[in-house]
């Protein structure tokens, strides 16, 4: 009924073998990287506390100490906390009484602000809002600790090669 071409299954068995080739290459290099990647951070802890706090946030992860808005070393990050906190307001009182605690379900208002300035190796500045709950606030600290830890032994080791 059908007859198969050698050549052409030949072909296409050696276009297969290729592909499966490459593909367990491409496999192969990626699991290099991996470990390679997983070499550096076990000398670098700082890089794996800013990036379980940028998990939480939006904040620039980093891999082998570059960002995507720049690099970390020669960088700078700081805090700014002008009081940020959640509070009951006024209204939001006032309006519970009247309801008869049902719009207390509302929750508390955010008040303050609080920021994260980060100063890139190339120069490039980010402002990031932080908002006045508790574990983002712990965050946006550990960040900033950790981004200037990472960024001083980057410096280190620059200095010393």
């Amino acid at each position: 009924m059908f007859k198969r071409d050698p050549e052409k299954a030949a072909q296409r068995e050696a276009q297969r073998a290729e592909k499966r080739q490459q593909r367990e290459e491409r496999a192969a290099q990626r699991q290099a990287e991996k470990e390679a990647l997983a070499e550096w951070r076990s000398t670098h802890p700082a890089e794996r506390a800013l990036n379980t706090a940028c998990m939480l946030r939006a904040w620039p992860a980093s891999k082998f100490g570059e960002t995507a808005q720049g690099p970390i070393r020669g960088g700078h990050a700081e805090f700014v906390d002008a009081g940020a906190h959640k509070a009951w307001t006024a209204t939001r009182l006032a309006g519970s009484v009247l309801t008869g605690g049902a719009s207390l379900a509302a929750g508390r208002k955010n008040k303050g602000a609080a920021v994260i300035n980060v100063t890139f190796g190339n120069g490039a500045v980010q402002t990031y809002n932080v908002t006045p709950e508790n574990a983002t606030l712990r965050a946006a600290n550990q960040y900033v600790t950790a981004f200037n830890a990472l960024a001083g032994q980057l410096a280190n080791e620059a200095g010393q090669q």
